[in-house]
């Protein structure tokens, strides 16, 4: 049977994408001083260098924790689409094209930017353009989870909008049959009265 939008999968899915964009959320104090700002400061970029560098050093089970988290995602994704309705196919699908891509760019663009910041190699680009890339990355993510959880959102009210027009359907259907029986028995008594 396929998995509605008001299932135990799709808590799951949108209770990881919240918790992802949060994540991504915390780190807008720095990213705005560097991304956002046309000549940014020294300071700026010196602090959002030690703010990376912090979270780069962070203890391996608050990175595995947080990878833990991920792959739920993943698995509620999967619960949704096994055995997939018309419904689940669209929207599901393509939320978890967006999640997918947002987990690509975590591991390549900002897991490696942290590195970078780290070992204080940033490759052909400058600190500035390291750490704009590290934020600008954020923001495709912050975009894509946004995304996520408008799909599901779509799905749910796709479902409820579906729900009501098969619910109208059944109303007519029944009237149209009370319409018919009642029309019947008028047949009926008036073949009785003729006969009497």
């Amino acid at each position: 049977m396929p998995t509605s939008s008001r299932s135990f999968p799709t808590a799951v899915i949108l209770s990881v994408t919240s918790f992802f964009l949060g994540s991504i959320f915390v780190n807008w104090t720095y990213d705005h001083k560097t991304l956002w700002t046309h000549n940014p400061s020294a300071e700026s970029v010196n602090l959002s260098k030690q703010h990376y560098a912090q979270i780069a050093t962070e203890p391996a089970i608050i990175r595995n924790a947080f990878h833990i988290v991920l792959g739920l995602g993943l698995v509620g994704f999967v619960a949704k689409l096994y055995k997939p309705s018309e419904s689940n196919k669209l929207f599901d699908g393509g939320s978890l094209v967006l999640f997918m891509a947002g987990v690509v760019i975590y591991l390549t663009n900002i897991r490696t930017g942290f590195a970078s910041v780290l070992s204080g190699d940033w490759g052909e680009v400058d600190e500035t353009t390291g750490i704009n890339v590290i934020a600008a990355s954020q923001v495709i993510i912050a975009f894509t989870l946004l995304g996520v959880l408008g799909l599901q959102l779509g799905q749910y009210w796709a479902e409820i909008q579906d729900e009501e027009e098969v619910a109208k359907f059944e109303q007519e259907r029944r009237e149209i049959k009370e319409r018919k029986k009642q029309h019947k028995n008028k047949e009926e008594s008036v073949e009785a009265k003729k006969e009497k």
